[in-house]
């Protein structure tokens, strides 16, 4: 025998556990092994990043990769109460969450490092003292995707936003499409995702003038109400971005996720007021004044009602681009407004209707029927 077993001092017993070895695949990475029998409880054999996956979007995406047995790395910042409710979408082992900031390309690159595949939801709808617009949707983007590129990811999925143009008037539009520009030029194969204005239970939509009109019995009306809008599902675009994952053809190419009908803004509050048995007073107010007020109303606010840029967002209509892909082109039909907005006007219901069935809602509020 080795002296060192016949040894007779204390041994330091070294926990086994979260020591490991990680075998990086070569590009393209295409050979997937599964494991379990499908659904949370197994192995895909991918490995996907969401940034922003916090977020009013990302939640949804996680859940469907995690519904398919994808190991998730979620990067976070803050504390991990933002994070816990997305450890129960996936299996032991198959959520890893990994605390980064955006300007630390180390930390960023932990956190891709053996990923398939990664998805980029950061946005934000307004500055903060620490973030400006140009610092998340361009300098972050593209720090993102440049690590993505050196690291050898196989795919990046990147998230702007429709109607993005480097013109508008917006400064979110205008960031968001010179982030699409910073993002191509660092790895061109990046597949553009332009969602439209989402809804969904934690949405800045549908509460958003619940809000108003519960609270403060007034619902301001913004650009007359003469906006056109094509309100989107946020788990239909999340199930589309999650089949981007495993769907060939994609790469560099460009994908507008839209609701399938059109709508005057002033149509989606009637609409909204239908479905929440509520009346309140229509306000309408000039830009200015909507600018003025929300500027005011936000620096005595943790968080924004609305912003001042938002406001410039709701005198700009909805365009779709010729020639990009969409619901369709992954198999998948997107619902209605009419369809899906009964649940989130419950709890903005009076009281005498707040237990009563869901009716249906007969009147046509899509423009096609104008």
């Amino acid at each position: 025998m080795r002296a060192s077993l016949l040894s007779t001092g204390p041994r330091l017993w070294i926990p086994r556990r979260s020591v490991h070895d990680v075998v990086t695949r070569d590009l393209p990475r295409l050979v997937k092994s599964t494991k379990g029998p499908g659904g949370r409880s197994s192995d895909s054999g991918y490995t996907a990043t969401v940034f922003g996956a916090t977020g009013f979007l990302g939640r949804y995406v996680v859940n469907n990769l995690g519904r398919q047995g994808t190991q998730v790395v979620i990067p976070y910042r803050g504390n991990q109460e933002e994070t816990r409710h997305l450890k129960v979408m996936g299996d032991l082992g198959q959520i890893v969450q990994l605390r980064f900031h955006l300007e630390n390309e180390a930390q960023i690159a932990e956190c891709i490092r053996h990923s398939d595949v990664v998805y980029n939801l950061i946005g934000s709808d307004y500055p903060t003292k620490n973030f400006s617009f140009e610092k998340v949707h361009i300098d972050g983007a593209r720090r993102i995707a440049k690590i993505a590129a050196d690291v050898g990811v196989s795919k990046l999925i990147h998230v702007s936003a429709l109607g993005a143009d480097p013109n508008s008037k917006s400064k979110f539009l205008k960031t968001k499409a010179l982030g699409e520009e910073a993002v191509r030029s660092e790895f061109p194969d990046v597949t553009i995702v332009r969602p439209g204005w989402m809804y969904g239970s934690e949405d800045y939509f549908w509460n958003r003038i619940g809000y108003f009109g519960m609270y403060l019995g007034v619902l301001p009306i913004i650009n007359g109400g003469k906006t056109r809008m094509r309100p989107v599902l946020s788990h239909d675009v999340a199930l589309a971005i999650s089949k981007l994952m495993t769907a060939d053809g994609f790469e560099g190419k460009t994908v507008e996720l839209y609701g399938p009908r059109e709508y005057f803004l002033l149509s989606l509050y009637e609409l909204f007021a239908d479905a929440s048995k509520r009346r309140p007073y229509a306000v309408p107010l000039p830009k200015f004044a909507a600018k003025l007020l929300a500027g005011g109303v936000n620096a005595i606010q943790a968080y924004p009602l609305i912003s001042p840029d938002e406001v410039e967002r709701y005198y700009i209509d909805d365009k779709i681009t010729p020639g990009t892909l969409t619901f369709a082109d992954l198999g998948i039909k997107p619902k209605t407004a009419e369809e899906t907005i009964s649940p989130f006007t419950r709890i903005y219901r009076p009281v005498r209707y707040m237990r009563q069935p869901y009716e249906e809602l007969n009147k046509k509020y899509h423009t096609e029927s104008l």
